[in-house]
């Protein structure tokens, strides 16, 4: 595992995002937005689930995960849509280590971790597209509600 440090990075990132989106989730839910609240609840629970399957394959190759500081990371936003946007930031940053250590394994012939990694990817392509149609959304009603008043 330590010739594939993305993937103690994945594991970080996961941790760090699973306590955004449920702080996000919440924050969504006090505005009324109970459906968009939901959706980031789900991603959370996927990312908690994805946090221990990376943890655990670490450890089955016999090393000790290495969960490092991510920076860059606000905790403080102006408006809901700009949490949504940052966390589509981070989930394609996320998607980009993963895109580079599946070429990395594949160079490798790891065929076998590449194949434990090739669904988390493909996860992360559907979270950017949920997060896109979030904040989308978000804009929106903003838009509409400014242009009442």
């Amino acid at each position: 595992v330590n010739q594939y440090p993305q993937i103690n990075y994945s594991l970080k990132a996961n941790l760090d995002k699973v306590n955004k989106f449920l702080e996000k989730s919440e924050k969504l839910k006090s505005k009324g937005y109970y459906s968009l609240s939901d959706n980031l609840r789900t991603i959370y629970h996927n990312h908690s689930l994805q946090s221990i399957e990376i943890y655990d394959y670490i450890a089955k190759q016999g090393s000790m995960p290495q969960i490092r500081d991510v920076t860059d990371i606000p905790v403080e936003f102006g408006q809901t849509y700009e949490a949504i946007e940052h966390s589509l930031v981070q989930t394609i940053r996320l998607t980009d280590a993963l895109e580079s250590l599946m070429d990395i394994l594949l160079q490798a012939k790891d065929h076998t971790t590449y194949a434990a990694f090739q669904y988390l990817l493909k996860e992360q392509f559907e979270e950017e597209v949920l997060l896109s149609k979030i904040a989308e959304k978000l804009k929106r009603d903003i838009t509409i509600t400014s242009q009442k008043q």
